[in-house]
């Protein structure tokens, strides 16, 4: 039954509307910043209830609770933490069924291309299976990876749910913090790269060259040849986790070197090389008996491009001068902020944390105080339009993947003296030396060109301010007025479809209509009622 298509999307919709349903109730009872204990209990609640949910739906599920997992600017930490438990294991395929999908792909029978092919999935995941053989044209043992019977139709009778999803998502008060929109046009682009082996094929590539001269890290021969959309072949691989400490201890591998090995070529492709491994987990990152590090599974790659670096160098340049209004230009650069973000709230949070940084003696300072400037800098997360690009989650997915590694390896290594001349290296690639002090001057010109406009605006800023809360409190009463109207239209609306399909699978047609009928005109009132909302919400203040 999770196969069928309209009992997917009628799982994956109520199961939403019932979270969105139980935060709306709690966020109407306590206000913003009030009461965090018990909103972080319902949310560890709802990521329980999803992981159980997506287990056994399998699917997209899987895969969308691992692209929010690394979500650090839409969850609180021990949300990510239940999310990221989220195991990609479900239970494997027949090798009949895969071995259709192989055979059509390559046109040919299997054992006219390998030997020896397992009967069994070596891995088995939500998306593909591994099964090991052996090419008949070299003898070399590979992996194969095959897609899942009928994946493909899975995932986009999914997304056809998670649109539904984002469209509820669009009427609540997350619409105004963070683009539901890109965020599910990110989802998409990240997990249909997944789908598209020819992709992972293609990033595997690049990958190889990178790394073609390099002593300590491999990369697996992929065979072209064989490989399609839904099957890619490559060499087999003998190794183990890179975190197996007995098996570092049993072949004499220096843990302390290793973990020097991995930082460094890990800052390489984070720094320097625009395409980084975005899911560098202990099951993607091997280690073979001689301590070459061995990288697998480049379905999901994170990049960064030129601009997006210069930009990062800038805001480090801003930092030096306190240049908070540059900081705060070159986040919006980066796409951290939506066009409505209050760029002065959050000028004045990072002003208050760097002061409070550069003020401070941190070996002796209050740990109340510190977790005081975090809460006002969470709040400043969660109730400004602050959003983290997929990229940049990726890019922190990655690092701090690294880092948990590393903990392991070598708990006592000194990442500050392994990153100085790394670092140093990308700023002077990066910044141009002789450009710099020019740059830092002209930074320091601009502040001061400012200055007049910021002393009128400070004068003025009173008066202006108590015209803006009159606005505020009237135009929130009334928004909120129509979003109690909306919340009941499309509770009706929803309530109304199972009762429909009720009525279809019993045969009583006229119980389908009617609260068919009920349906369509309650969720036509919702979303008349969230346009009207939008609008409202969009027009400036006087």
């Amino acid at each position: 039954m999770k196969r069928w298509a309209l009992y997917r999307i009628f799982i994956i919709v109520t199961m939403f509307a019932r979270y969105i349903w139980t935060i709306y109730r709690f966020t109407r009872k306590n206000r913003p910043g009030t009461n965090n204990e018990e909103f972080e209990r319902i949310m560890i609640t709802i990521a329980r209830d999803y992981k159980k949910k997506a287990l056994r739906l399998e699917g997209l599920l899987i895969k969308l609770g691992q692209f929010l997992s690394i979500r650090a600017d839409l969850f609180p930490p021990s949300v990510l933490m239940e999310l990221t438990e989220l195991v990609d294991k479900v239970p494997s395929s027949k090798l009949g069924e895969s071995r259709k999908i192989i055979e059509e792909d390559w046109g040919t029978t299997i054992e006219d291309i390998v030997d020896n092919i397992s009967p069994r999935p070596i891995a088995s995941a939500s998306i593909g299976e591994v099964y090991s053989a052996t090419l008949k044209s070299n003898g070399r043992k590979v992996a194969i990876k095959v897609q899942r019977p009928n994946i493909d139709q899975i995932i986009k009778t999914d997304f056809r749910a998670m649109r539904l999803v984002i469209a509820m998502l669009r009427r609540t008060s997350l619409n105004k913090s963070t683009d539901l929109q890109s965020l599910y046009r990110q989802m998409v682009f990240v997990i249909g790269d997944e789908l598209n082996y020819r992709t992972e094929l293609k990033n595997g590539l690049y990958f190889k060259k990178m790394y073609e001269t390099n002593p300590v890290i491999y990369i697996p021969d992929y065979f072209e040849e064989h490989c399609t959309n839904r099957v890619l072949v490559m060499e087999w691989i003998e190794g183990t986790r890179i975190t197996d400490l007995d098996y570092l201890a049993e072949h004499n591998i220096d843990r302390d070197e290793l973990a020097q090995n991995l930082f460094l070529n890990a800052g390489e492709q984070l720094l320097f090389g625009g395409k980084f491994h975005a899911d560098p987990h202990p099951g993607n990152v091997l280690v073979q008996s001689d301590g070459r590090i061995v990288l697998l599974d480049f379905g999901m790659i994170g990049a960064t491009t030129a601009d997006d670096m210069r930009a990062i160098q800038r805001i480090l340049q801003s930092f030096v001068t306190l240049d908070y209004d540059a900081i705060v230009d070159g986040l919006e650069d980066l796409r951290f902020l939506l066009p409505n973000a209050n760029k002065q709230n959050i000028r004045q949070a990072i002003e208050k944390a760097v002061t409070f940084y550069l003020e401070s003696d941190m070996e002796n300072v209050d740990t109340k105080l510190i977790e005081k400037v975090l809460s006002d800098i969470e709040l400043l997360v969660r109730n400004e339009p602050i959003q983290l690009p997929a990229e940049f989650a990726f890019f922190g997915r990655a690092a701090s993947t690294i880092l948990g590694i590393l903990q392991i390896l070598s708990p006592k290594i000194n990442l500050l003296d392994l990153a100085k001349p790394m670092v140093r290296r990308w700023l002077d690639e990066e910044g141009k030396n002789q450009n710099r002090y020019l740059q830092i001057a002209a930074s320091y010109g601009a502040r001061l060109l400012a200055f007049p406009r910021l002393v009128n605006d400070a004068l003025s800023e009173p008066t202006r301010w108590r015209l803006f809360e009159q606005q505020k409190f009237s135009r929130v009463a009334n928004m909120e007025s129509l979003k109690i109207r909306q919340w009941t239209s499309s509770l009706v609306g929803i309530v109304s479809l199972p009762v429909s399909y009720t009525g279809y699978f019993l045969a009583h047609y006229d119980l389908m209509g009617i609260s068919l009928t009920i349906a369509i005109i309650a969720l036509w009132n919702g979303r008349r009622i969230g346009r009207q909302i939008v609008r409202i919400a969009d027009e400036p203040f006087k």
